[in-house]
């Protein structure tokens, strides 16, 4: 999925995304919170699971660890979810803000990083990020009257972080909606064939949104039957259309 986050499952955790870098050879920096509480989380251990570094959070939940793209880096802390990052490809945000999820010891598979519903999980987040996406944008005349309000750095890091969470959000429906159970089950594409049939054929955001129930499942049976007479070729068909 392209945005925010380059993800192992829905529920992995967001990342605040602020200023842009290259990739390779970096250093992934950023805090620690608790989902619930907002809280920063020390001794969280950040673990880069290919070079076998490791990091501890501190006091305030801030933590730094070199990276190189394709990575994975691993967040454990007691009491709360694993949490498993891909660095992302190309660019590596600056500053990562990583929100962790308790968990109930007992529960089986506290480990899984399944979102239980996209709604639960978007307004999870939403509170968690509530004062950054509340944060005032100026526009038009606003932008005149108050330039260095503008052209203030802090005030251009949260606007964009408020565009690439509006991103974010849109794939994760996408995502939640389109998904690997619901396919599996109209078509019986598994593997490698589900995962060629998803890329040839996700929706877009507003394509998902202007579909009702009866015409989101048609274009699932018509695409797939597409995928199967053409395969990789049927992105070309004039018959993809989603009505």
């Amino acid at each position: 999925m392209c945005g925010l986050l380059t993800r192992i499952s829905p529920a992995v955790g967001l990342l605040v995304m602020f200023m842009q870098v290259v990739a390779y050879g970096q250093t992934m920096q950023g805090q620690i919170m608790d989902i619930t509480d907002n809280k920063p989380l020390e001794d969280v251990v950040v673990s880069n699971v290919y070079s076998e570094t490791a990091d501890n959070s501190d006091k305030d939940g801030k933590f730094s660890i070199a990276v190189a793209a394709g990575q994975l880096v691993e967040f454990k802390k007691g009491g709360y979810k694993v949490i498993r990052i891909r660095v992302p490809q190309g660019k590596l945000p600056n500053y990562f803000k990583v929100g962790m999820e308790r968990y109930t010891p007992g529960v089986p598979n506290f480990e899984n990083n399944a979102s239980p519903d996209y709604k639960t999980d978007s307004l999870k987040y939403a509170l968690l990020y509530k004062r950054e996406l509340e944060h005032p944008r100026l526009t038009g005349l606003d932008v005149i009257r108050h330039p260095f309000s503008a052209m203030s750095k802090k005030n251009q890091q949260i606007w964009a972080f408020q565009d690439e969470y509006s991103m974010y959000q849109q794939q994760k429906f996408i995502d939640y909606t389109f998904n690997d159970k619901l396919i599996a089950s109209l078509t019986g594409l598994t593997g490698d064939s589900l995962i060629q049939y998803k890329q040839l054929f996700r929706p877009t955001y507003e394509q998902l949104r202007s579909m009702t129930e009866y015409t989101f499942l048609n274009y699932i049976k018509r695409t797939v039957l597409l995928y199967r007479q053409h395969g990789i070729r049927a992105r070309m068909s004039p018959q993809r259309s989603t009505r």
